[in-house]
């Protein structure tokens, strides 16, 4: 069947979908214009999770709804909250700013939170922590994690490890960043925490090292999942430069 043709025949059903559920009809003028990508955009958002509410589905449809329109959740956030100023939709703005990058106007929704009950909240206190780091200021985020250690007994994050590792090299302790990123990679799943700490043995002088971590990286996505390549993929490229000598103007 020629291509076309069947994309014109996927147009049709999912126009058809979209009139006999009742759906929102900019889907149809979406379908139209973008023939393929539209059609293509509409079932991962609209038919999938209706097949199956699998967890791919929902987060198929997740992704697709932050690539498509990446303020929705920010405005729903923004909309819950002017309903009721509670912990739990500070919170959620909070997060929702957070993943725009807006971390200065993020912070203080998680401040106002980290009081009472929630005063060692070990999520709120990783999270602002994050916040710290990004905006430049490695010794409170380090402190705010200590903190979290401290009155948080038998808590274990990777994400609050990882946070660790980077405050100490970002706050110019090199030794402990290098032990503690060791330490991270024994167990650490993903790729990240491998190159950080490859590039660290690189800025330390320690090439030898590092250029075996590299190699492992590239290792290790290569002879992964199809998904596991396509999700390590940003990881896997940082690693075939840092082997080459050289480092990416930023990591993310």
């Amino acid at each position: 069947m020629p291509i076309i043709v069947l994309t014109v025949l996927v147009q049709i059903l999912c126009i058809y979908h979209v009139v006999s559920t009742g759906r929102d009809k900019y889907w149809i003028g979406l379908i139209l214009m973008a023939p393929g990508i539209g059609s293509l955009i509409y079932v991962l958002t609209q038919v999938l999770p209706d097949a199956g509410k699998s967890r791919t589905a929902t987060n198929l449809k997740e992704g697709a709804i932050k690539a498509i329109d990446p303020n929705r959740e920010l405005r729903e956030a923004l909309e819950a909250f002017d309903l009721v100023e509670s912990v739990d939709n500070h919170i959620r703005l909070a997060d929702a700013l957070y993943d725009l990058e807006r971390y200065e106007e993020a912070e203080p929704h998680l401040k106002i939170c980290l009081q009472g009950a929630h005063k060692h909240d070990p999520h709120m206190l990783l999270r602002l922590a994050s916040i710290r780091l990004e905006l430049g200021d490695p010794t409170t985020a380090l402190t705010l994690l200590d903190q979290l250690q401290q009155n948080n007994k038998g808590f274990n994050s990777q994400n609050g490890h990882m946070l660790y590792s980077r405050a100490l090299e970002a706050s110019g302790n090199t030794e402990e960043a290098l032990s503690s990123f060791a330490n991270l990679v024994e167990y650490a799943t993903g790729e990240e925490a491998r190159v950080r700490y490859g590039f660290l043995l690189q800025n330390a002088g320690q090439n030898p090292e590092a250029a075996l971590i590299f190699e492992e990286v590239i290792k290790r996505v290569g002879r992964g999942t199809k998904f596991y390549r396509r999700a390590q993929q940003h990881w896997a490229d940082r690693a075939k430069l840092g082997l080459a000598g050289q480092r990416p103007p930023s990591l993310e």
